[in-house]
């Protein structure tokens, strides 16, 4: 791993606190994203990560569907996408007792990790770097873009007003994951990302196209969306593209990732007029 993992990558993924988002689908080839900031690099050649509130990604990997991936976001706006085999979950060994004594949760007396989970790195992206003037036109491109989508109620899918307000924020973090061509569960950051109604994202294209991804009309995608205090929330949906550069999310599912009910679905049906 030493050859396949450059050095700056594996000093971030030492340091618990940059962000890390783990990517892994179901057998339905439906996408899910979490934000898990526990994953490090285990004996120099495989990568480790505490389950602790991971109810979906866990349920992915027992499922047999071992093909995922890390993204390895840093404040610094520097990311990397590892893609990996997951091997298997450990508990009561030396692969656990690695997990449990790091930072994250030997000092804390409120997560304790229900097992390790193990993986081998396959492949590792060129490093990408966003600066602050791209995250900033992006997003306002994407507000610009706002009136090219139509406006479709449904019952399911919706996002509560905090949520919305929330994915307005400029220094929100945004992902958004999909399967890639090779079966493997991807995502990127994408900060031209934006609520247009309470069921549909807009976003600009801009690191899709830079970092040579290709997703499809009607994809099926999930978006992450982590804020500053911190609050966690996933919204999937099927992508739609409407121009070039320029593409939709038609959200139908709500999830908070968070404390204190991680993994629940929490999108709000509208009232029948009737």
């Amino acid at each position: 791993m030493d050859r396949l993992l450059p050095s700056d990558l594996v000093d971030a993924m030492c340091v618990f606190e940059t962000p890390k988002f783990m990517f892994t689908k179901d057998k339905n080839n439906e996408p899910n994203s979490a934000l898990v900031m526990s994953w490090t690099v285990y004996n120099k050649s495989q990568l480790v990560y505490g389950d602790f509130m991971t109810y979906k990604s866990r349920l992915n990997l027992l499922d047999g569907n071992r093909e995922m991936s890390i993204l390895v976001l840093t404040m610094d706006l520097e990311s990397w996408l590892i893609k990996a085999e997951f091997e298997s979950y450990h508990r009561n060994d030396d692969v656990f007792e690695f997990m449990a004594m790091t930072p994250l949760f030997r000092y804390s007396q409120y997560t304790n990790a229900r097992a390790a989970g193990l993986a081998n790195p396959v492949s590792v992206s060129a490093k990408h770097l966003i600066s602050k003037i791209s995250v900033l036109s992006s997003f306002v491109k994407a507000k610009m873009a706002a009136k090219k989508v139509p406006h479709v109620e449904t019952r399911e899918g919706n996002m509560s007003f905090p949520i919305i307000k929330r994915f307005r924020e400029l220094a929100a973090v945004k992902i958004l994951s999909f399967i890639d061509e090779d079966g493997y569960p991807v995502g990127f950051p994408e900060f031209g990302m934006l609520p247009v109604h309470s069921n549909r994202i807009v976003m600009k294209r801009t690191q899709e196209q830079k970092r040579g991804y290709n997703i499809s009309d009607g994809q099926r995608v999930a978006v992450s969306l982590v804020t500053l205090e911190p609050a966690v929330f996933q919204m999937k949906g099927t992508f739609r593209e409407l121009d070039e550069n320029t593409a939709m999310v038609e959200v139908d599912r709500v999830y908070v990732c968070s404390l204190p009910r991680p993994g629940a679905r929490i999108d709000i049906p509208l009232t029948s007029s009737n």
